[in-house]
This record gives structure tokens, sequence and C-alpha cells, in this order.
């Protein structure tokens, strides 16, 4: 699949998904948003189309830096017209997006003071390296988002049809793994906190099961 074609697909595709998701998505926001400090640097790896952009509510005295990262150059339009919508280019607050991977992310060591990353993990090539960067580029303290769709945990069958059907996935959709355990890997990864929930969505069958939580550094 080209990446012109991809990003239109996700633009519009995952509309379902993401009105479901976005009761849990919302309050998960809010906790992050709320703990961070005055005018804080916020970097959002895997941006795609930034479905995102509606749960980035800025203060009044608090002003978002939001610098989306994307292999997809096809996605920026998307994003930069969600961001637009969501009035997250105006009133001091500024929406960036460049080039990158997220196994080589393009900031300097302890420079953000959070990550965001949503329905990424399951298609980058090296999780774990992912995962460092992220730990790398945050402040100490720094905040990390995230929520993943994840091989089931409480439904064998499902979790078989995953393993079965992931060969299928990647090939159609960009790289995406249905049977990766990202909650494992993050918990794993040496963060000083993880607090994360997992919990089974009901609109898109085998990307139901989910962990979701912010990781503190």
């Amino acid at each position: 699949m080209t990446d012109m074609r991809f990003a239109l697909g996700m633009s519009s595709g995952m509309k379902d998904y993401e009105a479901e998701a976005s009761t849990k998505k919302a309050e998960l926001f809010s906790k992050l948003l709320s703990s961070l400090p005055s005018s804080p640097s916020i970097v959002e790896v895997g941006m795609g189309s930034f479905p995102n952009s509606k749960f980035y509510h800025p203060s009044s005295s608090s002003n978002l830096d939001i610098i989306g990262v994307d292999p997809n150059d096809s996605m920026k339009g998307y994003a930069m017209s969600n961001a637009n919508d969501a009035g997250l280019t105006k009133n001091g607050n500024s929406v960036r997006i460049v080039h990158g991977v997220s196994e080589a992310l393009p900031f300097d060591d302890n420079s953000v003071d959070a990550c965001v990353v949503t329905l990424t993990f399951c298609s980058v090539l090296d999780p774990e390296a992912s995962i460092a960067e992220i730990k790398r580029i945050l402040k100490p303290n720094g905040k990390f988002l995230f929520w993943e769709h994840v091989l089931s945990q409480t439904d064998t069958n499902m979790a078989n049809f995953q393993n079965v059907m992931t060969l299928t996935q990647v090939k159609v959709a960009d790289g995406c793994h249905l049977n990766r355990k990202t909650g494992e890997t993050i918990s794993n990864a040496g963060f000083k906190k993880v607090d994360l929930d997992y919990f089974e969505l009901k609109t898109f069958s085998y990307l139901n099961p989910t962990v979701a939580g912010i990781a503190t550094k």
C-alpha cells in the first residue's frame, strides 16, 4: 500500500473506532495535560492524520507546543487540517510535523515534557528501541501517554485468530501486528511508574483488546 493511499485510509477508515474510543481517550489526555508544566512541549510519535487533535485542550494560561513525528509525509495535510479544526494553531499554541521514525527520534536527550503514542507500536520495526527513544527524549519526570491494540489477554480464540491473521495484516496495513504485547514491553522498559489499564472495545473485532495509560520517566 502506498503512503498516500494509507494516509487516506487512516484519515477516513478509523472513524467508528475513534468514536468508540473517544470517552476513554479524553479522560486519559485530560489526566496527562493536568500533570504537565505550563506551556509544555509534547511530541506525538506516529501522529498520522492526528485523530487525537480534539483531545488537546490548552488552557488560557498554558500554550501547547506539539510536534508530530511520522514517516509518512502524506499524513501531514490531514494532520494539519485536524489541528486547525481543533484550534491548535492559534492563540499561542503551535503544531509542527517532522519526518522521522520512532527508533531514531530527532530530538535531544531530556528535552520534552511529554510523549504521546497511540495505535503506533503495532507497526514500528522495533518496539523496544522505540520506547527507549521515548525515554531518552523525555525530561526527568516526563510523561508518556500510550494507547495500543494488543494480543487478547482474556479470549484464547481471539488471541489465536490474531496470531493467524497477523501475517496478512502486516502486508495490507502498513506493517500492523495484531499480536504484540505492548503493555508488557512498556512495563519492562524501566520507567519510574507505569499506570496501565487493559480493556476491550467492541467496534473492530481483532483491534478491540487494548492497553492504555501513562508512564513516568
